[in-house]
């Protein structure tokens, strides 16, 4: 869009800093284009602190340092003030938690947590009953086996699931043996993968913290 007048190129440059598509026909861009770069601290839509989604009030964004920036607070589960911080209040409510009934309201708690979209009856999440902000305990999917047979030998010895056969460089009964060795079997996953005191996927620790209010400019 070309502009005839210095005034109206600075004002198309307002409205472009704010991300805002120029319109002839809308007489209200420039005030729109204001409102937002004050609300995002002066850095457009696309800026402020997170960029984009991460600039509304109530979206969680993960930074690479311990410390968020102004206008944001760690997801830890914190109680908070509802006339503090009335915006963050009027977007997320209590569904986090109740804080003291009266004039508190919790933050999400994401210490340690991995997030998992809401699945709003998708079924990929096996938990059909889940609503919105509950939480999952570590699992992993049931691993099963089975074996036995007659004292463990001949054709109708059977191995199944978890459990295979393997005689892989054991002795053999000694010839002429008139009774069989006494024989046991164990389970332990760590011998061949590794273990830890949780289910967890490869993962780095970064700190969540939810947009709570807009710095002054």
């Amino acid at each position: 869009m070309q502009c005839n007048t210095p005034v109206a190129s600075e004002v198309l440059n307002v409205v472009l800093a704010a991300n805002i598509a120029p319109d002839r026909q809308d007489d209200t861009q420039l005030l729109q284009a204001i409102n937002t770069l004050i609300a995002n601290g002066g850095s457009g839509g696309n800026g402020g602190n997170g960029g984009g989604s991460g600039a509304e009030i109530g979206s969680v964004t993960a930074f690479a340092m311990p410390t968020p920036p102004e206008g944001w607070l760690v997801c830890d589960g914190s109680a908070v003030s509802r006339t503090d911080y009335a915006d963050l209040y009027a977007a997320i409510g209590t569904v986090w938690g109740h804080g003291d009934q009266i004039a508190t309201f919790n933050l999400p708690d994401l210490r340690g947590e991995f997030v998992r979209g809401f699945d709003a009856g998708r079924g990929v999440d096996a938990d059909v009953d889940r609503v919105f902000a509950s939480s999952q305990q570590f699992a992993i999917e049931n691993i099963t086996g089975r074996f036995g047979g007659s004292a463990l030998r001949g054709g109708n010895d059977i191995f199944e699931g978890a459990f295979r056969s393997n005689i892989e460089e054991l002795l053999s009964q000694a010839p002429g043996a008139s009774a069989f060795e006494p024989y046991g079997a164990d389970f332990d996953a760590s011998r061949v993968v590794r273990t830890a005191a949780e289910t967890r996927p490869r993962n780095v620790a970064m700190t969540y913290a939810i947009k709570a209010f807009y710095p002054v400019a």
